[in-house]
């Protein structure tokens, strides 16, 4: 059996302090000399002036080994440099490029291959390694990053604060759970040894925390107006799946197209996390195809997270045991309540997360495309999984609503 006081969480780069965002601000720019043409070429971006020629630029770029780069963020800034170039490329004129240059795909493939995720942009490319505190707070403790108006990004498609805020809170939000991890470890080996009184202490803890959260996300509102996320930010999170593929220049045969999703919030470890840690799996329940869509949706979404946050997960869906030790006890418990009370922030969040796409991605699709947009919604980088998002929500609610989350 494995003993979870064993498992260093520096090996997972999960941080006790800040989650799965790492344990010190992402570098705002590659220190080599060599890497300045990549950090170069993006800045330019931020001009508008330069956006019809910034596809030229790139074209011509040399191809530049990866070999210079010597740390973890090093890896992770090139990551981000790479995978955001191919986004400004593939989306910014006006129909969308069907092919990334070889300046591009080859060391996007390397950097990729190290850090174990999808050779794309991702989650990890606009917020994990992307967001920082404003000048002057490089080094502050978590609660600071709890608060996104202390929260910068780094780099930027539009230059927008809606693009900032969105990216923004949802760092904040990486943050108020991750530092539950520590305690989400005790509290597994707390039910391994029958300590209730110290898993129903955590149960009440992560409900506070999960509330939290969902205050943060209610946040969304204030400096993120839907029309600016839909019509200029929407599109550079748009995942290349959505346009049919995109052939990578002397990596793959000429037409045969590589399809990614594009950067989305369901790539965030900590969101499948919570439901591992309180034994929720309503994506492989009831065995419909509504189910079943969503299950392989969460599945494949994890390709596009690092590879050791993605260990993890597959760590903790072998260890957790939180419900079935929980429910293991009578239904008027202290514990079964405080399980009932996590389970419902849990659901509160979904819930609250469904009327945000709805704002911020199906009102503006309808007034776009009148009825026939009902035909075209994508989540935020052009998924497909907001029918099976409010197929899990209706279910969870219903389960929460009988009062003891039995089949939660």
């Amino acid at each position: 059996m494995l003993e979870l006081a064993e498992i260093n969480l520096q090996k997972y780069q999960i941080s006790e302090l800040f989650g799965f965002l790492p344990a010190q601000p992402p570098l705002s720019r590659l220190p080599h000399s060599c890497y300045q043409i990549w950090e170069d070429t993006l800045d330019e971006f931020a001009s508008p002036c330069k956006y019809e020629s910034i596809r030229q630029q790139m074209d011509n770029m040399p191809v530049l080994s990866t070999e210079a780069l010597a740390t973890e963020p090093e890896w992770r800034r090139a990551y981000v440099v790479l995978s955001i170039m191919s986004q400004i490329y593939i989306w910014v004129g006006y129909q969308p490029s069907k092919k990334l240059p070889r300046s591009l795909t080859l060391p996007l493939l390397e950097v990729s291959a190290h850090l174990g995720v999808e050779p794309c942009a991702s989650y990890a490319s606009f917020c994990l390694w992307n967001v920082r505190p404003v000048p002057g707070l490089d080094y502050p403790d978590a609660d600071v990053y709890t608060n996104p108006e202390n929260l910068t990004i780094i780099n930027s498609f539009t230059g927008t604060k809606d693009e900032e805020w969105f990216f923004c809170v949802s760092a904040s939000i990486e943050v108020i759970g991750g530092r539950m991890i520590p305690k989400m470890l005790d509290a597994i080996d707390a039910a391994r040894n029958g300590r209730r009184e110290q898993v129903t202490e955590f149960l009440n803890e992560l409900a506070g925390c999960l509330a939290q959260i969902d205050a943060t996300l209610g946040r969304m509102y204030e400096k993120c107006a839907p029309s600016v996320f839909y019509y200029r930010v929407r599109r550079f999170l748009t995942g290349s799946k959505s346009m049919g593929g995109v052939w990578y220049e002397d990596i793959d045969r000429p037409g045969d197209l590589r399809s990614y999703a594009g950067g989305s919030n369901a790539q965030s470890s900590l969101i499948q996390l919570l439901d591992m840690v309180l034994g929720i799996d309503h994506w492989n329940e009831g065995g419909n195809k509504a189910s079943t869509s969503a299950g392989s949706f969460h599945r494949q979404m994890r390709g596009y997270m690092p590879g050791p946050h993605r260990d993890f997960l597959q760590l903790m869906s072998r260890v957790a045991n939180i419900r079935p030790f929980a429910l293991g006890h009578p239904a008027g418990s202290d514990i079964r309540a405080a399980y009932n009370r996590a389970v419902t922030a849990l659901g509160q969040i979904r819930q609250k997360h469904l009327v945000m796409a709805a704002r911020y991605i199906i009102a503006p699709a309808l007034k776009e495309n009148g009825k026939d947009g009902v035909e075209v919604l994508r989540g935020t980088g052009g998924t497909d999984f907001i029918p099976l998002l409010k197929d899990a929500r209706d279910r969870t609610v219903e389960r929460i609503s009988s009062g003891v989350c039995t089949n939660c």
